[in-house]
């Protein structure tokens, strides 16, 4: 029920809560034409991999972001929300014998929208599409094949949000370059 409700997070170690407007990953906010403010609680733990840095990522950038204790720490942001958008935590951690930081952990997403506008963002959407692409370059290239079923199964279930993607994209102005392997993959059906 959690996956399909998207109240999921990955991590490498680190255990993490977090809440828009007491609305956990996976919830759909909305908010009235004129934005507002959102307050965003968190809570991260973790035994295994030693945190530095907390970000609250807005449509892809860092809207806000601080240094946390590595094996715990709570808080809270207040954002302020002009459009529609979508809001996730990411933990940064450290290893004393690395030479950088890495991603720890990632929450999925709470949707916020402004007047019912959905959030949608060309560069993501076109970021999304190459990456359709590239899951089905994989599946007829390297990708196993025990059961033909499922194979079809899994390129149809691509190629149709390839294609639903990509014509939205057109019907709002998004206009792009298409891959070859974005032709190809819309003509082998």
């Amino acid at each position: 029920e959690a996956v399909r409700a998207a109240r999921t997070f990955v991590t490498y170690g680190p255990l993490l809560e977090f809440a828009v407007e007491g609305q956990p990953a996976g919830a759909r906010l909305q908010l009235d034409a004129a934005g507002g403010t959102v307050d965003v609680t968190w809570e991260l733990a973790s035994v295994t991999t030693p945190m530095t840095r907390l970000e609250l990522i807005m449509n892809g950038e860092i809207a806000a972001s601080r240094a946390v204790r590595p094996d715990r720490d709570a808080g809270h942001f207040t954002v302020r929300v002009e459009r529609s958008s979508w809001m996730a935590l990411l933990v940064r951690g450290h290893y004393p014998d690395r030479d950088r930081e890495m991603i720890a952990a990632h929450t999925s997403p709470v949707m916020v929208e402004v007047a019912g506008a959905p959030c949608y963002a060309a560069a993501d959407a076109l970021s999304i599409l190459q990456q359709i692409e590239g899951s089905l370059a994989y599946l007829d290239t390297i990708g196993t094949r025990a059961e033909d079923a499922v194979y079809q199964r899994m390129r149809l279930v691509l190629t149709s949000v390839h294609r639903t993607l990509h014509n939205r994209m057109h019907a709002q102005g998004h206009f792009h370059e298409h891959t070859a392997r974005a032709q190809h993959a819309e003509h082998r059906e």
